[in-house]
């Protein structure tokens, strides 16, 4: 019993903290082109995953996962001259200062082409024109920047990986909707470190006791829903 029990804890705090290092300190790349109050708050306060994650989110996961083993069990059809073996779920650890990294799960790795894949739900579509079919054609509002940056951060944080490929999903397909490649961009990175840095501020002072007077949210739409409506200072 007693190994079961200790893989019981581990997936609890896998499924709880997004990580295997547990709470705090570890900081998901995935949230880092959002507001940065909202993830510090995650942070501070320990609500991760079941705390923020909506049904769509949920979804998302699951559509990921469904993907991803369709990859991996029918790679020998769909490798056709590719030599690599595919890595799917790749971890990814940044070290920042004090024992702060940055974490997150590279979807598909091949040889040196990462791939990330998104599954849109009703929010993000707002701010997605049809046009984009290029990094230099996506608006600043567009939350398409931030899975741009993410996997930016991925081509930088991965060794020997030198492509990113953003395939887009809407809710309507299972073809990609949008697929943009995305090369390395370390004035990118750098913007995202200090974004990161920010977030390790704002966890200090509200672990004293501190909160902003006000904030702005990188995208409009990403008040909607938020857990943390009733104590920030912008509501």
């Amino acid at each position: 019993m007693g190994e079961v029990e200790e893989f019981a804890r581990r997936l609890e705090n896998y499924l709880r903290h997004g990580n295997p290092r547990g709470p705090k300190k570890s900081i998901p790349i995935t949230q880092l082109s959002f507001c940065p109050l909202k993830l510090a708050l995650s942070l501070r306060f320990d609500v991760r995953y079941f705390g923020t994650k909506n049904d769509g989110q949920i979804l998302g996961t699951v559509l990921h996962a469904g993907l991803l083993n369709t990859i991996v069990d029918s790679w020998d059809y769909l490798r056709g001259n590719l030599t690599e073996k595919p890595l799917v779920e790749v971890p990814i650890q940044y070290e920042l200062e004090n024992g702060w990294v940055l974490s997150g799960r590279a979807d598909l790795v091949v040889g040196k082409h990462v791939f990330e894949f998104k599954f849109l739900h009703e929010y993000p579509y707002e701010a997605i024109p049809e046009s984009i079919e290029e990094i230099d054609e996506i608006p600043d509002g567009s939350v398409v920047k931030a899975y741009v940056e993410q996997l930016n951060a991925y081509l930088h944080v991965l060794p020997d990986v030198e492509v990113g490929h953003l395939w887009i999903f809407n809710r309507n397909s299972l073809v990609p909707w949008k697929k943009i490649l995305v090369e390395k961009n370390g004035e990118m990175f750098d913007e995202l470190l200090k974004r990161a840095r920010r977030v390790v501020k704002l966890v200090e002072d509200l672990e004293n006791g501190n909160v902003p007077d006000s904030f702005e949210p990188r995208f409009g739409w990403e008040c909607r829903n938020c857990i943390y409506r009733p104590i920030c200072p912008r509501s």
